[in-house]
């Protein structure tokens, strides 16, 4: 794994914009190209580096932002300081590798004629493993938002790559309750998040379990109404009956019979 992979892969889950990528690509230019996790930056830099119109450049550099891929903070002598979030950071406490730079500002070339036997000379590689381990199965699917269409399924296994079932179904759980809140903007940045912490041991289930106490309490209070609903129904008929000094007749004992099955089998899915 590496910061740069990390940082490009959550770019590719963010679905970003044209000048939106622009942007991502010179702050990674400016930051990790350079060994840094911070570079101040002003406007007029930043839209040279990526040759955006300046009235456009204020909403690219928010949707990044916005979608985590990088923080911004005024500063006061060049406008805005842009930052690796500490998300990303927190998995390399030890520092991380910086891609090599071209030296006195060269770009790198070949020195010298190439030599027969490299130019013809193929080079074959194996195709990476196209299916995530993730992919669910046919006894325990992943609960993927239905909200995803096919490409975001597949954007989100590529995501949950290497995750136990376990750890992938929590975060798309976790990803749904989020979701449901109204608290994501990206839905697929909001997951490479998520299963970054789960790959560091850093995943909190807390939401998930409030989500699911409260889940169950709805389902106890619902099937609590539902047994008083019947027991009333099955007390009222046979009070009808009784007041009226009538047996019952066969299609109302069925209807009756009925109700108490249903009653009984309502008790015994309510206890532990």
């Amino acid at each position: 794994m590496s910061l740069a992979r990390d940082l490009i892969d959550a770019a590719l889950a963010a679905d970003l914009s044209q000048n939106e990528l622009r942007v991502f690509l010179a702050l990674f230019r400016q930051t990790l190209c350079y060994g840094k996790t911070t570079d101040p930056l002003t406007l007029k830099r930043l839209a040279t580096l990526t040759a955006i119109r300046k009235d456009r450049l204020a909403p690219a550099i928010a949707g990044v932002t916005d979608k985590g891929l990088f923080a911004a903070q005024p500063h006061p002598a060049f406008e805005f300081e842009y930052r690796i979030p500490a998300d990303f950071l927190a998995a390399y406490p030890a520092g991380f590798f910086v891609p090599a730079l071209p030296k006195n500002g060269d770009a790198f070339r070949f020195s010298g004629e190439t030599s027969e036997k490299w130019e013809h000379t193929s080079i074959y590689l194996t195709p990476p493993n196209l299916t995530p381990t993730t992919t669910p199965s046919p006894e325990m699917p992943l609960p993927y938002p239905a909200s995803f269409d096919e490409p975001e399924r597949k954007s989100a296994a590529r995501i949950l790559d290497g995750l136990t079932p376990n750890h992938a179904r929590d975060c798309l759980l976790l990803l749904a309750t989020a979701m449901a809140a109204g608290k994501v903007k990206s839905p697929l940045g909001y997951l490479h998040q998520l299963a970054q912490a789960a790959r560091r041991g850093t995943l909190d289930c807390s939401a998930l379990q409030a989500h699911q106490q409260a889940a169950q309490h709805r389902t106890d209070t619902d099937r609590n109404a539902q047994l008083r609903a019947l027991l009333g129904d099955i007390r009222g008929l046979d009070a009808l009956f009784a007041h009226a000094g009538i047996p019952m007749d066969v299609m109302t004992a069925a209807k009756r019979a009925a109700w108490i099955a249903e009653y009984n089998t309502l008790r015994q899915e309510g206890q532990p």
